[in-house]
């Protein structure tokens, strides 16, 4: 037995090879309190992925993975950095995927709210 819900087929009963995260709302307004929150998703053997929002202007100092990241805007405008003197920047709005090679210094600026997901890759 299964169901249609959205656009995705639910089929029930245990699932073995499909991890459920959480369902993401991309229309919905942020009720967080903090104007910065950085909450882990999941930590697997090759990937951890991480979500961030930031409100009222708040940034992500400036900071480098060891491994290479992708980071998808779920909703918001912000600017994403990087480089040694935070030189190459890109305007991150809702749908915008980059990504960026291991060992390089970042950092976020929400302007004025940003919401992120960002997946970490790791040898092992």
């Amino acid at each position: 037995m299964f169901a249609l819900i959205g656009s995705y087929i639910d089929m029930g009963g245990d699932v073995k090879y499909i991890q459920f995260i959480k369902d993401i709302d991309m229309r919905a307004k942020s009720e967080m309190l903090k104007d910065k929150e950085v909450s882990q998703l999941f930590d697997g053997t090759f990937r951890k992925l991480v979500e961030v929002r930031l409100r009222n202007g708040a940034v992500l100092s400036r900071h480098k993975a060891n491994e290479p990241i992708t980071v998808f805007c779920v909703s918001g405008t912000g600017v994403f950095a990087a480089g040694t003197n935070l030189e190459d920047s890109r305007i991150l709005r809702a749908g915008t995927l980059i990504t960026l090679e291991g060992g390089v210094e970042h950092e976020v600026t929400a302007d004025p709210e940003l919401h992120l997901i960002v997946t970490k890759f790791k040898d092992s």
